[in-house]
């Protein structure tokens, strides 16, 4: 009761002393990590109400990544983050929908998919990844390990896979509920069918005169902020942000090798081909480990087959060596070690076999005796065959198969093992003649940047930097120091600057600095660039606003030939009666074109020419339009003749055709902006990762 009491007394000091530590451990939190409490926790990515963990997010990178390298594909992990992200926000969208229409797979419908009538697709990608004959034997063998002799440990593994399969298959299923479903809010009436073929069976041949507007000097048409102004005011739903977004100007530096370096190279693989022709085997290189030896042996038929090569070993006596090529940077020089004459190619017929010695011996006897090579195949003792298998005896990878039918006649099969289980049996079923066998010792060498010329690239780089401290220094300087200058949009949802791997740091700099900030360098020696950054402009939210470089000089340009437009149509209008006429009066010539409402491309005058097209429809036979403006200048036209001999309309042709251009097959390339809607994506990758 006494220590009760004590601790009632100090009751009030306990709690001053338990709340500053709490509020200590809250403040230390938050300037060490940043992202508890106040920040970012363990969001990686947020859209809506739906939250991408960084954990789950850690362990897909992983797996992308693991599966990227089994194909041997080189990814910039800052691209593969930002790739699984986005896989994983459209799945959360994907979910989401999926809940609000209320789908599920039944445990019917997963069972038929995964073992029963449908189980065509799971079978093949089991066969393809476990070797077994079925989806129901994988699932047998996981839940019944003992029957099938297997540890509990591999079982486990086994169980875990068909879980994940069982996963995968029901997002399957999922997806194609919802895009029937989907596909059935977006089907052709009566009229779209109809709208559609008309569109594309009528061509209409036109006849033109055309004046570009790239023959009027820029400079006689002034182009004020207003006129820009108000085309972006027109279509300023074009330039909405989805995230907020920096314009920066970088500048890259390749990391290559000088002028120096190059001749020093040169010198380097002159000096290893004297060494080679001045010592026996490679020995000439034992001091020169910058070239990398690959012995080869190689028959006559495929040094045929490489020009260069032959040329080469044409001029070459045993013991030499000879520059074979030069690929910019990469030498290739060839040794001949040796000339002999050999068999290269065999036919060989084999069978490997699950029985005693006496069981594979049978097996031989019977095959010598004459029993057909696939009746033997087919005995349950065979697990494995194959008759007529080309093998090159000069080829290492068939070394193991050259030691086993060495001097064995043609035509007779035997069994090399002498093991009281299970066997091969072999035949060579036909032998070629002897050919030309060259042994070559292939030396490759690249030359590399030198520490030297890497030092002076990046302090090069570093002065500059360091004289244009302002965003707009280091674009005016840029030119008469040797640099360009290249615009890019960025974001925290952008991974690299521009298509340049290994630069996403340059990014994450863009993101936290300020306007006019001049970043300092990224990149090194392994990335093969210096990179270097200036923020220029800051875009937070709404829209990108006029100002933006890229923007304004399109709207400019676009401004400019409204205005040299207008010039060319009021000097024009009614100064002839046909299209030779005009021609004349334009200083160009007549042409012919198709135009049809069905297609993107006018030929001869370019790309989403609608306002042309839209004209030539409502036009009528051998009437005079224009002069009007199209994309790129002024034209007159008269269409001659409009061809309707198309298909027949088919109201199902059309229908298909209608959801390629317009309906549900052409949305699902769309539907993960149209599940975002108008959702704001939280992209806190950059947090996570610099």
């Amino acid at each position: 009761m006494a220590t009760l009491e004590k601790i009632r007394s100090k009751s009030v000091l306990l709690l001053i002393i338990v709340g500053a530590a709490l509020l200590a451990f809250i403040i230390g939190d938050f300037f060490t990590s940043g992202r508890t409490f106040f920040g970012t926790g363990t969001t990686i990515a947020k859209v809506g109400n739906q939250k991408v963990d960084v954990q789950e997010f850690q362990r897909r990178v992983q797996e992308a990544a693991q599966e990227a390298q089994s194909r041997g594909a080189r990814v910039d992990n800052a691209v593969l983050q930002q790739q699984v992200l986005n896989s994983m926000i459209a799945e959360k969208l994907f979910q989401e929908e999926i809940n609000e229409l209320g789908l599920v797979v039944t445990d019917e419908e997963l069972t038929e998919m995964m073992v029963g009538k449908n189980s065509q697709y799971v079978d093949r990608m089991v066969q393809q990844q476990l070797g077994v004959p079925d989806a129901a034997t994988a699932h047998d063998m996981a839940y019944n390990p003992t029957k099938y002799g297997m540890q509990q440990a591999q079982a486990q593994q086994l169980q875990q896979y068909w879980v994940s399969l069982e996963k995968s298959v029901e997002q399957m299923l999922l997806q194609q509920k919802f895009q029937n479903l989907f596909a059935g809010t977006l089907v052709a009436n009566d009229l779209d069918t109809k709208a559609i073929y008309d569109e594309n069976a009528a061509t209409s041949h036109i006849l033109y005169a055309k004046k570009d507007f790239s023959t009027l000097p820029d400079a006689e048409f002034e182009v004020t902020e207003g006129d820009i102004k108000d085309l972006y005011n027109g279509e300023k739903n074009r330039y909405i942000l989805d995230e907020p977004q920096r314009l920066i100007n970088y500048i890259a530096v390749n990391i290559v090798p000088s002028e120096a370096d190059v001749l020093a190279g040169q010198k380097k693989v002159e000096d290893a081909i004297v060494a080679l022709n001045a010592n026996p085997e490679t020995q000439g290189l034992s001091e020169m480990p910058e070239f990398l030896v690959d012995r080869t042996r190689i028959s006559q038929e495929n040094i045929d087959k490489q020009p260069r090569l032959k040329a080469a070993l044409d001029t070459l006596s045993v013991g030499r060596a000879v520059l074979v090529s030069k690929n910019g940077n990469d030498y290739n020089i060839a040794k001949l070690l040796g000339k002999s004459q050999e068999v290269d190619q065999v036919k060989i017929d084999y069978l490997t076999v699950q029985g005693t010695k006496a069981q594979v011996d049978s097996l031989v006897a019977a095959l010598n005796n004459g029993v057909a090579f696939d009746s033997i195949a087919a005995s349950p003792l065979v697990a494995q065959s194959q008759q007529d298998m080309s093998v090159s005896l000069i080829d290492p990878n068939f070394a193991p198969v050259k030691e086993i039918i060495e001097g064995k006649a043609t035509g007779v099969y035997f069994t090399p093992d002498t093991l009281a289980e299970n066997g091969r049996i072999f035949r060579v079923s036909e032998r070629t003649a002897p050919v030309t066998v060259y042994e070559l010792a292939n030396v490759s060498f690249t030359t590399e940047p030198s520490n030297a010329t890497i030092n002076d690239l990046e302090s090069n780089l570093q002065l500059y930097l360091s004289a244009n401290k302002t965003a707009k220094q280091f674009a005016d300087s840029a030119q008469a120091a040797g640099y360009t200058t290249f615009p890019a949009l960025v974001s925290a949802s952008t991974p690299i600057v521009g298509n340049l791997n290994d630069t996403h740091s340059a990014v994450a700099w863009a993101m936290d600095a300020k306007k006019g900030e001049v970043s300092p360098i990224f990149g090194d020696i392994q990335s093969g660039r210096f990179v270097a950054v200036a923020l220029d402009d800051i875009y937070d939210e709404g829209y990108t606003p006029v100002r933006d470089s890229q923007i304004h000089s399109m709207l400019a340009a676009r401004a400019r030939n409204n205005k040299k437009a207008e010039k060319l149509i009021a000097d024009y209008q009614g100064k002839a009666k046909d299209i030779a006429g005009y021609a004349q009066v334009m200083g160009t010539s007549v042409d012919t074109t198709t135009v049809n409402f069905g297609q993107y491309m006018i030929p001869g005058l370019g790309m989403n020419e609608s306002a042309v097209m839209g004209a030539v429809a409502n036009a009528q036979l051998n009437q005079l339009v224009g002069p009007m403006q199209s994309n790129n200048g002024v034209i007159v036209f008269q269409v001659t003749e409009v061809d309707n001999e198309g298909r027949p309309y088919n109201a199902e042709e059309s229908a298909i055709r209608f959801d390629q251009q317009r309906g549900a097959s052409r949305m699902l390339n769309s539907l993960d902006r149209i599940l975002l809607g108008n959702q704001k994506i939280k992209n806190n990758i950059n947090k996570f990762y610099k």
